[in-house]
């Protein structure tokens, strides 16, 4: 059974939000060079542009807290807790 208090209550933690911005930060400087390097370089950047890579980044940030839920309910799981079947 899925757990969506708990899911939640981990992908809005401090500590979890602390290093999924810290990933989206360093991932997505590195995609907004990727995708927009040009336009970085010779300065000729848009608000649309900042806005997509301002948005870019909220996907690194949304799959490392993802997978922090993922991982919190799977050691949950083994642990003993919520989701086991033992009779």
């Amino acid at each position: 059974m899925f757990d969506l208090k708990f899911a939640a209550s981990v992908f809005f933690s401090r500590r979890v939000a602390k290093r999924s911005a810290i990933v989206a930060l360093i991932v997505g400087t590195i995609l907004a060079f990727i995708n927009h390097g040009d336009l970085i370089f010779s300065g000729t950047l848009t608000t649309a542009c900042w806005i997509k890579m301002i948005a870019t980044c909220f996907v690194p940030y949304t799959v490392s807290s993802v997978t922090a839920v993922l991982t919190a309910l799977e050691q949950r799981q083994i642990s003993g807790g919520l989701g086991t079947n033992s009779a």
